[in-house]
């Protein structure tokens, strides 16, 4: 019988509160549906790695795991992460990963968050109820870490897609990259906001929800004239709803092999020309 490994990888959190509530919890579903497989956990952040290491805690990379499931014997692998977007930190794990291509039997790898359409719509469903004010003078302002890569974009998206289901007073400002506070502060003036919720649209309520979001963007909105009602400091791995758009990822990856967009594009290509 071949060794099987189930793979979660995460950004990271030096926050025990919040890493309990999402990281530990995302861990323990995806290990609870996949009973066969044995658990091994990375972090992608070396920022993390490193303040984890000066205090005494020691999390793995995962290039350092991949080359112990490699030892030991692992043939079959299953990878989960928890990232936002397919920016950076998830091409690198991609790329990481490719590289033991000969190492393993078979390797299956979830997407992010944020990668089909559909992902979106149901991020929408799953925070509007519980986020967003009835009163449309208020806003909700939902902080993204942001990147400097051009999936930037899907940031920008899910405010859109908020709005397209009907959700015209959600806002997105990002800590990196674009959109920044003065864009936003401009978007909430014409839109005639008067008061904000703020929460973050990131996996664990860390060190930008706690320090950017819940104090320094807090104040600078009140600055600007707005009213600041609430600072949620609940990461989106806290939902089951969130939890379950990655899991189901997994088992797409698991069911097929993922097509990408020349093959997308070449079946189209063939069918209508």
């Amino acid at each position: 019988m071949s060794k099987k490994a189930l793979f979660m990888v995460h950004f990271g959190t030096t926050h025990n509160d919040t890493r309990e509530l999402t990281i530990d919890k995302m861990n323990k579903k995806f290990a609870d549906e996949f009973k066969e497989y044995d658990l091994f956990t990375a972090y992608t952040s070396r920022i993390v790695l490193k303040r984890l290491k000066d205090r005494g805690e020691n999390y793995s990379t995962p290039l350092k795991v991949l080359n112990a499931l490699a030892d030991q014997g692992y043939e079959e692998l299953l990878i989960q992460t928890s990232h936002v977007i397919p920016g950076i930190e998830y091409e690198n794990l991609v790329r990481e990963v490719n590289s033991f291509s000969d190492k393993f039997k078979t390797v299956k790898i979830g997407k992010p968050l944020l990668y089909y359409i559909d992902d979106y719509k149901k991020c929408v469903e799953a925070l509007a109820e519980e986020y967003v004010p009835k009163n449309k003078k208020e806003a909700l302002v939902l902080v993204c870490h942001g990147t400097d890569s051009p999936l930037a974009t899907s940031y920008a998206m899910i405010e859109y897609v908020f709005s397209d289901c009907g959700y015209d007073n959600v806002f997105v400002v990002c800590t990196t990259a674009y959109p920044l506070m003065d864009s936003l502060i401009k978007k909430l003036k014409k839109a005639g906001i008067e008061e904000i919720t703020l929460a973050p649209f990131m996996f664990v309520a860390g060190e930008h929800a706690k320090k950017d979001m819940a104090v320094t963007y807090k104040e600078e909105l009140e600055e600007n004239g707005f009213k600041v009602n609430q600072v949620i400091l609940k990461g989106l791995g806290e939902f089951d709803a969130i939890q379950n758009i990655f899991l189901n990822h997994l088992k797409l990856a698991i069911e097929k092999d993922d097509k990408d967009i020349a093959d997308f594009k070449k079946e189209y290509t063939n069918k209508y020309l």
